[in-house]
């Protein structure tokens, strides 16, 4: 390699690496017409654009990159990496397929081939692949990591926590603490899995927050006329989730302000009058949520913060007991009582239940997670109910498909902003029978608004239960196969469940 290529190769990376993307760009595309054909300037430079999440660029240039450096490892790794994130598996194992002919114990090709069969929901391949690389590498922690994660996509978490800690005697980073967190609140290993559920706040884990406050972490201090500010972390979903435990505090806090998500202040403030609610003043940089403070009111500065899922570990729970016995939300029931009304009238008296079955974020990797329309069946054939569609986004392909198939019309609310107007959806669950979806911003909604709340998962969950239903929010009942995956028992279960609701009426 030229002295050149090795200044541009290190002046890119530091650039990169200080997150200045702009100046890497800049920096690489001044100096492509000499070196427009060479494969660790187009890789460089897909990179670059990866980072950008511009995945039709990076695609551009790492394709350039592969034509002239197939025999490059990185090169061929990134580039299938792209592929897949662009919905081309098929493409992105062709390329890996062809690199592994060439180079067979090429730990790093072996490794990305793995984790393409686990994206692809083929976890015993990836268990096959990474034996492999474990036999040629036994001292890779990576390795031990990937077939924790294998042996977890196939509920076989107690082997996956033996991996895990291997990986983690010679890797203690904050990721693989956090995927052993999960594996040990799935497994019921509540007091450690809460521990190592606070390493999701690790510096090197790139979607922690960073907050722009001088106030002192709580650790458990006396909160007796004290002021503690609650902050906000991950999607509207786990705020919902996780703000069960704001009634507990607020028995041993003086005073507690709320930061959170800008579309749940209005329903938190009816619902927790007596907590100071504002919404977070949030920004990224690059992928980090920067949280700013400068709204905080100089009389309610606070004591002490606290991240808001940092509360179950805090508060020492070494046997999860109900949090409530219904949901925390207060629904007015003017709004209940108007949403009762139209219901029955849309639904000619008949029972309405809400049906939401994917997210709006519906990207390949989070595909596995929502069951196809067509398991449906047991649930949409119920006899005399009616259903209506929570979905926020355009569900009219999907709506015709269940018309079409099943012979059923779902009621769809298009006066409502089902996305951002939480107040109007709690009230609207509220009037329902019930709810079923998979394990949603919507569903947590609805069981915090005391709802009945199925929801269907394709495997075990992290989420503290009991007796099958969750501990923070016990209007949730979850139904998850004995074996993965098999969402037609998942689909039966859950309509003798709803048998059961209307029985009950």
């Amino acid at each position: 390699m030229t002295s050149e290529l090795e200044l541009i190769l290190k002046n890119s990376q530091n650039l990169m690496q200080q997150g200045k993307l702009a100046q890497a760009e800049t920096f690489l595309l001044d100096r492509y017409e000499k070196w427009a054909n060479h494969p660790i300037i187009n890789f460089l430079l897909g990179q670059v654009f990866s980072l950008k999440g511009d995945i039709n660029k990076s695609l551009h240039y790492l394709e350039i990159g592969y034509q002239h450096g197939k025999h490059i490892s990185s090169i061929v790794v990134l580039f299938a990496e792209q592929l897949q994130a662009n919905n081309e598996s098929d493409q992105a194992r062709v390329v890996l397929k062809l690199a592994l002919i060439n180079s067979p114990c090429d730990k790093e090709l072996l490794q990305s081939f793995a984790n393409l069969c686990l994206a692809d929901q083929k976890p015993l391949d990836s268990l096959r692949i990474n034996s492999r690389i474990l036999l040629l590498f036994p001292l890779s922690e990576k390795t031990h990591a990937n077939i924790a994660e294998a042996y977890a996509a196939v509920d076989n978490y107690e082997k996956s926590l033996d991996h895990i800690n291997i990986a983690i005697e010679r890797d203690p980073s904050s990721q693989l603490r956090l995927n052993r967190a999960i594996t040990l609140l799935t497994l019921g290993h509540y007091e450690k899995g809460w521990a190592d559920y606070e390493s999701r706040l690790g510096h090197d884990i790139i979607s922690s927050p960073k907050r722009l406050i001088r106030v002192p972490r709580w650790n458990r201090e006396a909160l007796r006329n004290k002021t503690i500010l609650v902050c906000s972390e991950q999607g509207v979903g786990d705020e919902l989730y996780f703000s069960a435990y704001l009634p507990k505090l607020q028995g041993i806090a003086g005073r507690i302000i709320l930061e959170t998500d800008p579309r749940l202040v209005e329903i938190f403030k009816e619902s927790l009058p007596d907590l100071s609610i504002f919404p977070y003043s949030r920004r990224l940089a690059n992928q980090r949520p920067v949280y700013n403070y400068g709204w905080l009111p100089k009389s309610l500065y606070p004591d002490f913060y606290i991240d808001l899922a940092s509360l179950p570990y805090f508060f020492s729970e070494k046997k999860i007991k109900k949090m409530n016995t219904t949901g925390y939300l207060r629904i007015a029931k003017s709004d209940r009582d108007h949403w009762k009304k139209k219901l029955f009238n849309l639904s000619n008296g008949r029972p309405v239940i809400g049906l939401f079955w994917r997210s709006g974020l519906n990207t390949a990797a989070r595909q596995h997670w929502y069951p196809p329309l067509h398991f449906w069946k047991p649930v949409l054939t119920i006899p005399d109910v009616c259903f209506v569609s929570l979905q926020y986004d355009d569900d009219a392909d999907d709506i015709k498909f269940i018309k079409d198939e099943f012979d059923v019309s779902l009621i769809k609310l298009c006066d409502v902003d089902l996305k951002n107007d939480f107040r109007q959806l709690g009230a609207i669950c509220s009037a329902l029978v019930g709810v079923v979806a998979p394990s949603t911003t919507t569903a947590h909604l609805a069981a915090a608004a005391g709802t009945r709340t199925i929801i269907v998962d394709k495997t075990r969950t992290w989420s503290p239960t009991i007796n099958g239903f969750d501990a923070f929010l016990p209007c949730i009942q979850r139904i998850h196969p004995p074996n993965p995956d098999d969402w037609e028992w998942v689909f039966d279960d859950t309509r003798r469940q709803i048998d059961h609701w209307l029985l009950a009426r």
